[in-house]
């Protein structure tokens, strides 16, 4: 049972790391190429509102970035 879960866990894993990977993509293109590129546009336009709620020009964000890119960078 415990294999099973261990196989989970990195399953899910693997699949946070390759969503992980379209967000920043997303962004990159949004940021880039505007809000009107089809698919990666909106990308933009959605995280900014949660950028400006969690603190004021998004300190709060780059400092939870950092913790979480510290994080998975010591796993």
């Amino acid at each position: 049972m415990s294999d099973l879960m261990n196989r989970i866990k990195d399953f899910l894993w693997e699949i946070a790391k390759l969503l992980s990977l379209v967000v920043s993509v997303a962004l990159l293109v949004s940021i880039l190429f505007g809000p009107q590129v089809p698919f990666f546009g909106g990308v933009l336009n959605n995280i900014s509102p949660i950028i400006d709620s969690l603190g004021s020009e998004g300190l709060g964000v780059v400092i939870a970035l950092l913790i979480i890119l510290g994080y998975w960078n010591n796993r």
